[in-house]
């Protein structure tokens, strides 16, 4: 399942880098293990993109069909405190509309959840090449700069940011 592209993959517990592996949480400090020269990226060596995920529902002859898959992450998985509950589901409109949601609660205590899809589409269709020539725009009140190791800034604001999201 190893793949160092992630392609197609759910990422987390943490997507992106954490700059040193050093996690600093609620005064407590953890240390989780390196898979990116000194940064852990993407949830650790066996991040949820190497997991099995356990299906929980299936609805094909539904008018909107749908797949729901869960995962169990327990407390100190990849280093991470806490133990967290992640749902993920896949919902087929009638009208060919695609609707993917994702869903993580903590079950004991606090801990950093930042869940992520590494799915690339062909906005054309499957026969009709690379897509490099494909634009996409996406309206956000913030973004999140990287160092030049392309691990987030640790000045970036993430509470003041998701605090705009919900407010907006």
């Amino acid at each position: 399942m190893s793949d160092a592209n992630y392609f197609g993959s759910i990422l987390g517990r943490v997507a992106n880098r954490i700059a040193g592996t050093k996690l600093p949480l609620n005064g407590a400090q953890f240390t989780l293990p390196a898979n990116d020269g000194k940064n852990t990226l993407n949830g650790g060596p066996k991040g949820f993109s190497d997991v099995i995920w356990e299906m929980k529902k299936i609805e094909k002859d539904a008018e909107d069909p749908t797949i729901v898959f869960a995962y169990h992450s327990k407390d100190g998985d990849e280093g991470f405190p806490g133990e967290i509950k992640i749902t993920i589901w896949y919902l087929l409109h009638f009208d060919n509309r695609l609707r993917v949601q994702l869903k993580a609660k903590s079950l004991d205590k606090a801990t950093p959840v930042n869940l992520a899809m590494h799915i690339y589409w062909n906005l054309g269709n499957h026969d009709s090449g690379d897509i490099l020539s494909h634009k996409l725009r996406i309206y956000a009140p913030n973004t999140c700069p990287s160092m030049k190791n392309s691990s987030p800034q640790a000045s970036f604001n993430l509470y003041k940011a998701l605090h705009t999201i919900s407010s907006s």
